[in-house]
């Protein structure tokens, strides 16, 4: 089978074949070999032409032209140096039949030269005798094979080296370029990733603002006839809200823009301020916090704060006004649990209470490697989340 190669390596190969042919032309001529040693040398040249882009087929020919020198009894020419390039490329461009088989070569051509060049007649070796073949010279023999293998078996040998080198080089290039690939993916996955935190906090921050600012709106549009100072206080509530929302998206924009930047983690003094932003809308919250046994990682402590935010959020839009809210937010050496339920108002059902939000909840809880759970019995709906101590291992809802 024929190896892809440059051109320029088989127009290099070619011309190294015929500078081979022209050089040794005329020696060869100029001896007794006749028409078979110019056989034997352009064999050799079409050989080397294609040794590196056909290895199989270099030294198949090689092979066959060395089958006719011996049988046409021409001894060893300078043309049959072209076998050692043959059987180093068999070595290094060759697949593994044809390594093997190059390996073969050397010890059995070896084996088969050292009795061609010991016991055929004009060897000059040494004297010929009157039945035309030498005397056994097991020592010559043995000498001429040692010599072979030596040589042949460099040639084969530099070629799987040069094998080796290559294979090396091309894994270290994929295994790099498999690297460049996975750090990529990395990357990307990162970025992802991020554009889903900062698109979870859009939401929360968003819907709880938009809600807060809806209800005072309609309770300052409800009240202004009867309470005129009632509407000066849902406007500055609305206008804390809105600043406030305001900040938070232009951090989050920021951090699309620049990845880099994080909101400010929310502490328990965070939660209170909620709470009373939520009051301000006329809900009623009964809350009851207690974190002072645990301590809560910066991702679980900002978990804790969204899930409570859309939490609320939701029973401001959904819930009955008329019916306080239950916050209560318990900690142990484990980690925290928040429970926070509402009435569910006779316009809308419990189920109704769902949505993007609570799958929202889920992950953010999943992620700081807690969980949440939200139902609802058709007259009230509970959201119920559990987040692990910092340090502490993930366990289940108590």
């Amino acid at each position: 089978m024929l190896r892809k190669r440059s051109i320029s390596r088989q127009v290099l190969d070619v011309t190294y074949a015929v500078v081979f042919v022209l050089l040794l032309l005329p020696s060869t001529l100029s001896g007794s070999y006749g028409s078979p040693g110019v056989g034997v040398l352009a064999g050799f040249g079409v050989a080397l032409a294609v040794r590196r882009r056909s290895p199989r087929l270099s030294l198949a020919l090689a092979w066959v032209v060395a089958v006719v020198q011996m049988v046409g009894g021409v001894l060893p020419l300078a043309a049959d140096t072209a076998i050692f390039a043959i059987l180093y490329c068999s070595a290094a461009y060759g697949d593994s039949v044809v390594r093997r088989f190059g390996l073969a070569s050397a010890v059995g051509g070896g084996v088969i030269a050292a009795l061609y060049l010991a016991y055929v007649d004009g060897n000059p070796f040494g004297p010929a005798t009157e039945e035309g073949y030498q005397e056994p010279r097991i020592a010559q023999f043995a000498l001429l094979l040692a010599g072979l293998w030596a040589m042949l078996g460099l040639s084969w040998a530099l070629g799987r080296l040069a094998y080796a080198r290559r294979t090396a080089i091309e894994s270290a290039h994929a295994r790099e370029l498999a690297e460049v690939h996975q750090a990529r993916a990395e990357h990307e996955v990162a970025i992802e990733q991020e554009r889903n935190r900062i698109a979870r906090d859009m939401h929360d921050i968003v819907a709880h603002s938009l809600a807060v600012v809806i209800a005072q709106a309609d309770g300052a549009r409800y009240v202004r006839a009867v309470d005129p100072a009632a509407v000066d206080t849902a406007l500055t509530t609305i206008s804390d809200t809105a600043r406030e929302a305001l900040s938070d998206v232009r951090v989050l924009l920021g951090q699309l823009r620049h990845s880099q930047g994080d909101l400010p983690n929310p502490t328990p003094d965070d939660l209170e301020r909620l709470f009373d932003q939520v009051r301000a809308t006329g809900l009623t919250i009964d809350s009851s916090i207690d974190t002072t046994s645990v301590s809560l990682g910066a991702g679980a402590h900002l978990a804790l704060y969204r899930i409570a935010q859309e939490s609320l959020t939701n029973a401001l839009r959904h819930g009955d006004p008329d019916k306080p809210v239950t916050v209560t937010i318990e900690s142990d050496s484990a980690g925290t649990e928040l429970a926070v339920r509402n009435s569910v108002s006779s316009v809308r059902s419990a189920s109704e209470s769902g949505g993007h939000g609570i799958a929202g909840m889920k992950e953010r809880a999943s992620l700081a490697g807690g969980m949440c759970t939200a139902s609802g019995d058709g007259s009230s709906w509970t959201v119920t989340a559990w987040l692990p101590a910092a340090g502490s291992s993930t366990k289940g809802i108590n």
